[in-house]
């Protein structure tokens, strides 16, 4: 067998380092704190702060990260509606969706007979599952 990397070595001894502590007492924890030289109760607070900075810097490095997928959508381009495409053939391919049962289109314009959409909402319809497409 081989022995493993220094990595998994590491997460080991932090693991039962980790199991260690989550077996002890509070009042064994307070006294390993004083043998350390440090106060169980400051300590605590420190790891409270601890937390909550960690949890308020994930918070905002998830903001971030949603601010810039944000932004990405924002400066995707646009499909560009072509004006060639006609209201006939925007019904075909919503009629092709339909008998597909095609998830992009809703409820509604999945019950409803294409012949029933007016042109602009036959080519606006076309046209939002185009934007979805790209």
């Amino acid at each position: 067998m081989t022995n493993p990397s220094a990595r998994r070595q590491l997460s080991n001894v932090w693991q039962a380092a980790v199991e260690d502590l989550m077996a002890m007492s509070e009042s064994e924890i307070d006294a390993e704190l004083r043998e350390m030289g440090m106060e169980p109760e400051a300590a605590a607070q420190k790891g409270k702060l601890a937390v909550e900075q960690g949890v308020e810097k994930a918070r905002a490095r998830k903001r971030t990260q949603l601010r810039e997928q944000m932004e990405a959508a924002r400066k995707k381009p646009k499909v560009l509606r072509d004006p060639s495409v006609t209201a006939a053939q925007a019904r075909k391919q919503i009629a092709q969706l339909q008998a597909a049962n095609d998830a992009m289109l809703t409820m509604a314009a999945r019950n409803r007979d294409p012949q029933d959409f007016s042109d602009q909402e036959a080519l606006d319809l076309f046209w939002k599952i185009e934007e979805l497409k790209s």
